[in-house]
């Protein structure tokens, strides 16, 4: 049996505020700002609350915490888990094979049946265009209960929308992809599922669901649609809401999370009492103040840093340094004397090209160094295979085939008007380039080699991430290369045409990079770097 450890520290008045709404029978919606204590406040509500609860937590991480931290009353649950359960339910043997290769294996025997012969690429929009099909609740012959209905219209919209897929494209691709979710959820009917499985197929296939009269959920900000399905399905009709999150971390949009999805939670319920927290004990005074336009009232802890705000490269008084010469420079020792012996720096940065291209600066300057994100490689050591499958290919040539690759998505991107999908496909093309530009790789083969080396943990002890990546992470220092580019282009050419929710997005992911510090924040150009 669980012990739950008694409370070390004296409730602030917001947690006090959000404990006495958790003894009344309102759903509460709690905006917490970024290091606000959100778990040991969780652990004050599930104190107040002695009915049979459930606790929903994005990641096993989150939940195994949040255990130890609930008393019997409450069931912990990952968002996945509880889809897995449900399904097993619902299928006639209660037996389930997790297999992640599900999908892909589809594609290839589809294809095989139908003797059509697909490129890496093809291949591989069929397996996206299924995935983002998955996402949006779409079933084949509208069975179940789906989200959105099985029209050829709303798949066009998804290729169109998510993939930039043009016209042609989607007419030799959308017959296939259709027939491999349709055999996608007969084989999950079999208890043959994939991790997308776990969510997609109870909600719209028919799972059986427990249901609680109390449910809490973190990270609210960052539910899909289908999330939002599976909270009003394990929700008593006569139940309540516990609501944490914060929206100034709304980044995740384009991995399907809705657009202000802690405001549409509210239509689950009935009566709502809003609590904020924001008394951050993580973040430092100076990242506080930076952040008062954006998190308006965030307030820092009284035993937190007052911190560090600098730019670099900084002259002998620690001030920027940009007249002195007509380059400025910084070096890696500059950044690593910024933090104290123990301390693990990171440097973060918007798009992931930059990073790559420092890591081998790093690398090149005898300072081990590490990407986070394998899947991440993974995806890059894909592309590099559509793009130069031959390993004995040599990096000049290889490299005219990136820039190949580069303008060719670009230019069917724009034909259909989706100027927001440019900046990823450079990011990519950027991110192959600056690996190929290592002088240890000298061809094709060299190139994924030194993929792998990059995004293996014993590569060395800086870590490097992109911003989105490093969300719910903290260090003592933080880097920031090219702050420049927040917000995007592109995101500011929508904006212009009126649709500011990327600029919205792109706010939150400076706001997500700064509150990772709990001491000091390095703004730093990639190419200042000597």
């Amino acid at each position: 049996m669980t012990t739950i450890p008694k409370l070390s520290w004296t409730p602030t008045d917001e947690q006090s505020a959000i404990a006495d709404a958790a003894r009344g029978k309102d759903s509460i919606m709690v905006n917490a700002y970024a290091g606000c204590a959100k778990s040991s406040t969780l652990q004050l509500v599930g104190a107040q609350i002695k009915v049979p609860a459930l606790a929903l937590a994005f990641n096993k991480k989150i939940s195994k915490e949040l255990e130890t931290r609930f008393e019997s009353n409450w069931s912990v649950k990952t968002i996945n888990g509880l889809g897995h359960q449900a399904w097993v339910r619902s299928i006639a043997n209660g037996k389930i094979t997790l297999d992640e290769k599900k999908l892909g294996k589809l594609v290839s025997q589809v294809a095989a049946s139908c003797k059509t012969r697909l490129s890496s690429e093809q291949w591989g929009d069929i397996r996206q265009l299924v995935t983002k099909a998955m996402q949006r609740g779409i079933v084949p012959d509208d069975v179940g209960e789906p989200l959105t209905p099985d029209t050829r219209e709303n798949w066009q919209a998804i290729a169109e929308s998510e993939l930039s897929l043009g016209q042609d494209e989607f007419e030799f691709i959308y017959e296939l992809a259709r027939e491999v979710l349709s055999e996608s959820n007969v084989l999950a009917r079999r208890g043959i599922i994939s991790f997308d499985d776990q969510v997609y197929c109870p909600v719209v296939l028919g799972g059986k669901w427990p249901q609680f009269p109390v449910v809490a959920v973190d990270e609210a900000q960052d539910l899909s649609e289908l999330n939002h399905a599976m909270l009003g399905k394990v929700l008593r009709p006569d139940g309540r809401l516990v609501v944490v999150g914060d929206p100034k971390q709304s980044i995740y949009g384009f991995r399907g999370a809705l657009t202000e999805s802690m405001d549409k939670i509210r239509g689950l319920s009935g009566q709502w009492l809003n609590r904020p927290l924001t008394m951050t004990f993580r973040c430092p005074r100076v990242i506080v103040a930076r952040q008062q336009t954006h998190a308006p009232g965030f307030r820092a802890g009284k035993a937190n840093a007052e911190g560090r705000h600098i730019r670099l490269p900084v002259n002998g008084q620690g001030h920027y340094e940009a007249e002195a010469q007509a380059k400025p420079i910084w070096s890696i020792s500059q950044f690593l004397a910024l933090a104290s012996s123990k301390a693990s720096p990171v440097i973060l940065c918007r798009n992931n090209g930059p990073l790559l291209s420092m890591a081998f600066k790093l690398l090149r300057r005898g300072v081990g160094c590490y990407m986070l994100g394998r899947d991440l490689g993974k995806g890059l050591e894909r592309l590099s295979l559509d793009i130069a499958k031959e390993d004995a290919i040599p990096a000049d040539k290889v490299a005219g085939l990136i820039r190949d690759w580069r303008e060719k998505e670009i230019s069917i991107a724009l034909a259909n008007h989706k100027d927001e999908r440019v900046e990823g496909i450079e990011d990519r093309a950027e991110s192959l380039l600056a690996v190929l530009g290592s002088a240890e790789v000298r061809d094709a083969g060299g190139l994924r080699l030194a993929l792998r080396k990059l995004f293996s943990r014993d590569s060395g002890q800086i870590m490097l991430s992109s911003i989105h990546r490093a969300k719910g992470l903290e260090w003592d220092i933080v880097m920031h290369l090219d702050p420049w580019r927040i917000p995007s282009k592109w995101a500011k050419l929508a904006a212009k045409t009126g649709d500011t929710r990327q600029l919205a997005q792109e706010h939150n992911l400076k706001y997500v990079c700064e509150t990772r510090t709990r001491n000091v924040l390095c703004e730093a150009n990639l190419e200042d770097f000597e």
